[in-house]
């Protein structure tokens, strides 16, 4: 029984040992990404996600997820940093894109979230700054030695429209001291009016 422990124990070792470090290294250029982006799939017709429930950093928006609704909120998009640490804090310009989509089918309220709604296929139009959210500054901020900045996004409660949804787009731009990813740089947010 010991030979067997010894002889395991030593093959564990020789084959341990030829694990040769490989040490990686960025260099590419150093970009910006929407979290969401690259963990939610793209929606029909367009090349980035149209997302109906709570943006969540770190994994993609599951049916568990309560649904974006109108009632006062904020929804944060986080922005994540691909490439090397500043020692300086660094900018991310962004817009507010239309929508591209006239109609969507919304799903119901997650569990316990009030007030409930069904499923329904909603109208589609773009919300309005200062009516449906709070006016956005359309830079965000890397703070030094950071890999993460934030979009928070103030959703006002405008009232109730039947059958109706809005949609806020984002779209990373170069307005600031950083790139966007030119992959995942845009996403769409659609709030239940009902």
């Amino acid at each position: 029984m010991k030979k067997s422990i010894i002889y395991l124990s030593s093959i564990v070792l020789v084959l341990s040992s030829c694990i040769k470090q490989i040490d990686k290294t960025f260099t590419g250029q150093t970009v910006v990404e929407i979290d969401a982006a690259p963990l939610n799939s793209n929606a029909v017709g367009v090349t980035y996600p149209i997302l109906t429930r709570t943006v969540s950093a770190g994994r993609p928006a599951a049916t568990a997820d309560s649904t974006l609704r109108r009632i006062s909120r904020t929804i944060r998009l986080q922005l994540n940093l691909v490439g090397p640490h500043s020692s300086k804090d660094e900018t991310i310009g962004y817009t507010v894109f239309n929508s591209p989509i006239t109609s969507i089918s919304f799903p119901a309220t997650a569990t316990g979230q009030t007030p409930s709604q069904a499923a329904g296929t909603l109208n589609v139009l773009d919300a309005l700054s200062g009516t449906h959210y709070a006016a956005l500054s359309g830079k965000a901020t890397i703070p030094a030695g950071s890999s993460f900045g934030y979009i928070d996004i103030s959703i006002l409660n405008a009232g109730a429209s039947a059958g109706q949804a809005r949609f806020i787009g984002i779209k990373l731009d170069s307005t600031g001291t950083l790139l966007p990813s030119i992959n995942y740089r845009q996403i769409g947010l659609v709030i239940d009016q009902r």
